[in-house]
């Protein structure tokens, strides 16, 4: 549809003086789909179809182009605080997952964003700033979001702004005019400026089914302006997937299907579905978050969309997306990377990288999965990288722990009697509290030592942490934690200590670097960076897992674990691996 000659919505309309009517949405039929049985999960699949190499004459995929807010729309999740340093690692996780767009926050609106936006974090994906259209009464040239924005290092400028008559009345107490003129001279202006543009139509999905004439004129008027995509938002999560799939079908008569994105909260659970129905509407951009975090009951779960996406035969012979099979297969750990990342605990029965996913308790299930898998799995966990847990010594299971080795740079062969020690190793460890996808510096040492490459550095003779409260030079009542750590190098026997008023584990850190003899020098720009605890059980018996980031001197960054049910010993676990880590990579001998 060329932007010039499509019907304007707004010819021959009263939508300035429509009343608020729910009834004016066509509700959509359902359409009966064609039930196949599926392939054998574990059998070898296909290729997902490339452009002009479809399944069947003539057909070619349609591109989608999956937009990730977990940076923006993710961090208004209740409990969640991204460092900047999180959002940079967050940012690379989708650039090499495959992610087309990664929009990082709100540059102008906090020091945290600003930063974040001084330096493009992605190589692949476009990196995309979001904010406000322009305000009403003065122009977009001298509006303060708007220049913040363009002085964002952005690929992608995202405004925002209501679709709904109700809201603009109500909410920004503006007239409906002037909020189009909002919409048409903030989009006029990022695109005189070089950026693409998008425009989210914030509570789009209600606002047309009370007056969908001006719900359609705010989509237009970014369309007409230069967007590049327009999206659909529902904001309230309330819309259910057949008036979303109506819906979308009348909007891509006033804006094309390749112009038109979903952004679905999950409010009535339907936000995979309202995505999903929005596509096969005819909307190419989809909007959501990894885990599907995001404000109340969440966003669209990214994580879920990508798994059905590639390998569900009716979205995958229809649809092409930028996830290749081998980012397809780390999806597990993006996943449970950004949980560990969070300080949360993973959602086990996640749709296809939770640890339930593919779990089967012993019984009639249990039997019938270890004869033939497809009897109660819809797709094969090794596909997006996770495990089956019947059949826990499987070869597809060992498959996974070889590319996961292979991913931290150590190499085991399927059929090396090693392997299977590590695998037991690494259950072992999970059953006493250790989770590994957020720690591949301590998953690297346990496979090392298995190899018997890890060389002993040093011994722990004994460490001693005390922490008093009491009054400072300034007669002020402050808490300071005392460490002392002994330590054996060779024949040498050191003792450090170390004080401050960071706490125990940062006393006991700056102890046991203090001194390392000869090793001394190879861990001199060694610090911590990041500390996180969690706590299973319940009661003051809980066991805890601490996670500890270090970096050095070159920036490379690694992350440790530790377990136990002292806080203190976990965290010394945890530093003792992160200081032998450092060593085994910079080649140290014993």
């Amino acid at each position: 549809m060329n932007r010039d000659t499509a019907p304007s919505p707004l010819a021959g309309e009263g939508w300035g003086d429509a009343a608020r009517d729910d009834s004016r949405a066509a509700p959509a039929k359902s359409q009966p789909g064609n039930v196949t049985a599926p392939p054998h999960p574990t059998a070898a699949r296909p290729p997902s179809p490339a452009r002009g190499e479809g399944k069947g004459a003539g057909l070619v995929p349609a591109r989608v182009h999956l937009f990730d807010t977990t940076l923006r729309d993710g961090a208004q999740t209740t409990g969640v605080d991204f460092s900047l340093d999180d959002k940079r690692a967050v940012a690379g996780m989708l650039d090499r997952l495959g992610i087309d767009y990664v929009e990082g926050g709100y540059p102008g609106a906090n020091p945290l964003d600003t930063a974040f936006f001084a330096q493009k974090p992605t190589n692949a994906a476009k990196f995309a700033a979001f904010g406000m259209t322009k305000r009403a009464g003065r122009s977009a040239s001298n509006d303060p979001g708007i220049a913040a924005l363009l002085e964002a290092k952005a690929d992608v400028i995202v405004f925002v702004a209501k679709a709904s008559d109700y809201q603009v009345r109500v909410a920004l107490e503006i007239s409906l005019e002037d909020n189009l003129a909002g919409i048409r001279e903030s989009v006029e202006a990022a695109k005189a400026a070089g950026r693409e543009v998008m425009l989210d139509c914030e509570h789009f999905f209600d606002g047309y089914k009370a007056n969908p004439d001006y719900a359609l004129a705010c989509a237009r008027a970014a369309f007409d302006a230069g967007a590049r995509w327009v999206v659909l938002c529902d904001t309230n999560g309330g819309t259910l997937p057949q008036e979303v799939a109506a819906i979308v079908a009348e909007v891509a008569k006033t804006v094309p299907g390749d112009n038109l994105g979903i952004h679905a909260h999950d409010d009535c659970g339907c936000a995979v579905a309202n995505s999903l129905a929005a596509v096969e509407a005819g909307v190419r951009q989809i909007q959501g978050t990894l885990n599907g975090l995001g404000e109340r009951c969440g966003n669209a779960n990214l994580v879920t969309l990508i798994g059905a996406l590639k390998l569900k035969d009716r979205y995958r012979e229809r649809f092409s997306i930028g996830v290749g099979e081998a980012q397809l297969s780390e999806l597990t750990h993006v996943s449970r990377a950004l949980d560990e990342m969070l300080n949360r605990a993973p959602n086990r029965h996640a749709p296809f990288v939770g640890a339930s996913a593919f779990a089967t308790k012993a019984g009639i299930h249990a039997s019938a999965v270890m004869k033939d898998p497809r009897t109660y799995e819809h797709v094969a966990p090794e596909a997006t990288g996770n495990l089956r847990k019947v059949l826990i010594s499987d070869q597809g299971g060992k498959s996974n722990l070889v590319a996961e080795l292979e991913r931290i740079g150590v190499t085991l062969g399927r059929d090396d009697p090693r392997l299977t020690r590590v695998l037991d190793e690494v259950k072992e460890k999970e059953a006493q509290g250790y989770a590994f996808e957020g720690a591949d510096a301590s998953f690297f040492l346990l496979a090392k030592r298995i190899m018997g490459e890890v060389p002993t550095y040093f011994e722990i003779e004994r460490f001693a942490v005390n922490v008093e409260r009491r009054h400072n030079a300034l007669g002020e009542l402050v808490t300071f934690s005392e460490a002392i750590v002994k330590v054996k190098v060779g024949d040498e026997v050191l003792i450090s200590a170390a004080e401050g008023a960071s706490g125990p584990v940062n006393a006991l850190d700056v102890a046991l670097r203090k001194d390392l003899g000869r090793y001394q020098s190879l861990i001199e720009g060694l610090r911590l960076v990041d500390y996180k605890v969690r706590i299973f059980q319940g009661g003051t018996d809980a066991v805890t897992r601490v996670l500890i980031e270090s970096a050095d001197e070159t920036g490379e960054r690694w992350t440790t674990v530790g377990v136990s049910a002292n806080i203190i010993d976990a965290s010394f676990q945890a530093l003792v691996d992160s200081i032998t880590y450092k060593l085994v990579r910079a080649g140290a001998t014993a």
